[in-house]
């Protein structure tokens, strides 16, 4: 039981490393379902509970991504304008991952739910399905060159400015 509840935290920090902190998250892919809930065989009673849940995190969603498309929009400005206030793109660029963490986390929260919905069998199907998906996202995501590299020019000047900022 020890060894399983292990491998439960490892697959916990891989989802959450692959989905939540790379910005494919959940919390990036929109208000659409990551997972097909209903391959796992739910009761009507699990489908009520994960339904009401899929509600909540679609509510929390579509309050806040729209906060931080607006923020990435100014971002973008400032940084094209050579005139802009350093403090004021630190502190939008701030402002944009705080926002971030806090779907990351509303997410995480949710998936946590959804699973302590289920029961053990079903537990263990969930499992069997992220690690598929985890691994073809990290298939893909090698395989198929980034919208930022294929675009390179401007975008990708953008691109490298956040990289260099976040590494600080």
């Amino acid at each position: 039981m020890r060894i399983h509840k292990k491998i439960n935290t490892v697959t916990l920090a891989t989802i959450s490393a692959v989905f939540i902190s790379n910005g494919m998250a959940l919390a990036d892919e929109g208000a659409k379902p990551c997972i097909d809930w209903k391959k796992l065989n739910l009761t009507a009673t699990q489908s009520q509970q994960i339904q009401v849940l899929e509600t909540d995190w679609n509510t929390k969603y579509m309050k806040i991504q729209p906060e931080i498309l607006e923020h990435q929009r100014k971002y973008a400005k400032m940084l094209m304008d050579p005139k802009s206030d350093p403090l004021e793109i630190m502190s939008t660029n701030q402002r944009i991952a705080h926002l971030k963490e806090v779907l990351r986390n509303e997410a995480t929260t949710n998936y946590l739910k959804k699973r302590a919905i289920l029961n053990s069998d079903q537990q263990h199907q969930l499992e069997t399905m992220m690690g598929q998906m985890i691994a073809t996202k990290q298939q893909s995501a090698v395989s198929a060159p980034s919208a930022t590299e294929e675009q390179g020019g401007f975008m990708g000047i953008i691109h490298k400015v956040r990289w260099a900022i976040q590494q600080k």
